[in-house]
């Protein structure tokens, strides 16, 4: 049996080590406190408490907030590829700002769509 997976918004933003992206995580997202540690200068890192215990993100990893309020890093290239941005914004930026433009793999899911709905696939 095959299943598809429901769509479900989110909301994310890119990590990335300045004011204005950690203030974002945490009136966005909700994460209280940000966690940033400087152990290696040169590759800060945010920790995230989730279900599974503390992660961390690298600078442009995503940090998710889920459907029942959990958060976890997402690295970039999956994220593009999950998810796709809503229409729906704060303060009139989209969510997932970064995604505003068609992400590069729209083509070649609209040419599989093409192709299952003429049995091809």
């Amino acid at each position: 049996m095959k299943y598809r997976k429901k769509p479900v918004e989110i909301e994310a933003v890119q990590f990335a080590d300045d004011p204005d992206t950690l203030i974002k995580i945490n009136d966005v997202l909700g994460l209280d406190p940000v966690n940033v540690s400087y152990e290696d200068p040169d590759n800060p890192v945010l920790k995230i408490p989730t279900l599974e215990g503390v992660m961390t993100a690298q600078v442009g990893d995503y940090i998710i907030k889920g459907v029942h309020g959990e958060f976890y890093p997402c690295k970039p290239d999956i994220f593009e590829e999950t998810y796709e941005p809503s229409g729906r914004s704060v303060d009139g930026k989209l969510l997932a700002e970064k995604l505003a433009v068609p992400i590069k793999h729209e083509l070649d899911k609209r040419s599989r769509d093409a192709q299952r709905r003429k049995g091809f696939l």
